[in-house]
């Protein structure tokens, strides 16, 4: 995650247990290997709060780091998700009656106060003393002065004194909060950002990838940014405004921070980041179950992995899976699985697993593996949600290995074990199944036999998302061929390639079984 300052000339990164502070030229290059690393624990990002001040977040408390001094400043306890923070009052999300909604805390008296009818709130654009922009479930409203108004869209980014607006069918425009008059422009696209003076960078969904636009003033499009193969995401004006400063990744290649000439479209990655590409074939295709993707090495031994996502609400993207790229350096082919409730698709594709985990989904996937088994070597591999799936659909019929980080083993044990958003996400995911305690067991891979062939699973001992006690739950009843445990608190992997690592040797197992004496 990367965080433009508001004067666009500092650059904060994190990487794990780590925040750099970078200054960032005009135009918007940086050598990366001046990147100033301070020691920041298991604190998260939470966005700029002043020229140099970053705020941070991390379960029940928030923090400011000073860039200048490169040190945290100041700590308070909080109650509820930090979304904005200024040193002086925080903005945060907060769950009452099941919905979540805003509130405003000064952590110098210890007081908060919840903001009227922002119930369902989804994301903040501008937020100031004065002012208030924010996207919920019914649109977007703007709390200026303590006048509200509800805007006429669907959508809004931006901290001021322009924001970025979009309306419903994909036309984008601005909105000036200095005189309250918003800009619309020809549809078909979404607003992402919009620079100090006014150009607005725009993007759409096409051929699997973002496609962006910067528009002038006058709706023109001045620039047209083209990645290279792979995708862009997290783009940013300079302040020359003359260059996008994001992400670049694909298949090959791991996210790099880059910059675009907004009129040539030339890409250019930050100097001083060692980047190795890995030599693959990917390309998109439908299967009889569900859209997929494929990634073929170039000199393969035959056997193949299916890839199930995290989720459900995820998709697999031409995005860089270090996973993936393990398995493809080792010879396997894989097989990225959308499988049903993957987003990307349409609504109907993504909703049709609501109330019904482990039902369309875990049959998709056991259809995939009968149409994929040949002679050849087939493993199963998920995260997440997918291992929840990998552990449900894999039978020794089917599939001849399988490797899972983090997965869902017992559903109502993890529904019991959240709190605040993430138990009303999980509530309206299961839908009717989260008050059938039989339905939730039938449907968790720990009270049904275990089918699951030269297993491994791996799991992070602080896991804040799904608990560890999870997996250990699971081994202690069913057992596994390897259990891995890393330390850290989150989600992901916190040594990406021990585990890839530990994986591949797992697998390749059972090539070497079948190489002749």
């Amino acid at each position: 995650m990367t965080a433009l300052s508001p004067g666009r000339d500092l650059l904060v990164l994190t990487r794990p247990g780590e925040l750099g502070v970078l200054e960032v030229a005009p135009d918007g290059s940086a050598d990366l290997a001046a990147t100033h690393w301070i020691a920041a624990g298991d604190w998260h990002l939470a966005g700029w709060a002043a020229p140099h001040l970053v705020a941070l977040r991390r379960r029940g408390e928030l923090g400011l780091l000073d860039t200048g001094r490169r040190m945290l400043t100041s700590t308070h306890p909080v109650v509820g998700r930090t979304l904005r923070y200024d040193g002086e009052q925080a903005l945060l999300a907060v769950v009452r009656d099941g919905r979540p909604m805003l509130c405003t805390h000064w952590p110098a008296d210890g007081s908060y106060r919840l903001i009227d009818g922002s119930e369902g709130v989804r994301s903040v654009a501008a937020w100031d003393h004065d002012t208030l922009v924010f996207t919920h479930d019914r649109g977007v409203t703007m709390i200026q002065h303590g006048d509200r108004t509800d805007l006429d869209a669907v959508s809004a980014a931006g901290d001021g004194p322009i924001i970025s607006l979009t309306g419903a069918g994909d036309v984008p425009g601005v909105l000036d909060l200095a005189t309250g008059r918003t800009r619309w422009y020809a549809k078909g696209s979404s607003a992402v950002a919009v620079s100090p003076s006014g150009l607005l960078l725009t993007t759409t969904w096409a051929d699997h990838r973002y496609v962006y636009r910067v528009l002038d003033s006058d709706g023109h499009i001045i620039g047209t940014p083209v990645p290279d193969h792979g995708i862009a995401t997290d783009l940013a004006f300079t302040a020359d405004e003359r260059h996008l400063l994001g992400h670049h990744q694909s298949p090959a290649a791991p996210p790099a921070l880059v910059r675009w000439n907004i009129h040539s479209g030339r890409m250019k990655a930050l100097e001083g980041q060692p980047r190795e590409e890995i030599t693959v074939r990917w390309r998109h295709r439908d299967s009889k179950q569900s859209p997929e993707w494929v990634y073929e090495p170039e000199h393969g031994h035959g056997g193949t992995v299916l890839h199930l996502h995290g989720g459900p609400r995820s998709q697999l993207r031409q995005i860089h899976e270090p996973m993936i790229a393990a398995f493809v350096q080792a010879g396997w082919t894989v097989i990225g699985m959308n499988y049903p409730g993957s987003s990307g698709y349409g609504d109907e594709f993504r909703d049709q697993v609501v109330g019904d985990w482990g039902g369309a989904d875990a049959e998709a996937v056991a259809a995939r593996l009968r149409d994929l088994r040949n002679d050849r070597p087939l493993c199963l591999y998920g995260q997440s949600y997918g291992a929840y799936l990998a552990l449900l659909a894999a039978t020794p019929a089917l599939v001849d290995a399988v490797a899972v980080w983090a997965p869902v083993t017992d559903i109502a044990k993890l529904l019991e074990s959240a709190t605040g958003l993430h138990r009303q996400w999980l509530t309206t995911e299961l839908g009717p199944l989260a008050d059938d305690t039989d339905e939730l067991a039938r449907r968790s891979p720990i009270t049904r036999p275990s089918t699951a062939p030269h297993l491994i699973i791996g799991h992070s001992a602080g896991d804040d998302r799904v608990p560890v006690e999870q997996s250990r739950a699971f081994v202690a009843r069913h057992g596994a061929n390897q259990h891995l445990e890393q330390q850290g608190n989150g989600h992901e992997p916190a040594d990406m390639t021990a585990w890839t690592t530990a994986v591949v040797a797992h697998l390749d197992e059972l090539v070497r079984q079948e190489v002749p004496a």
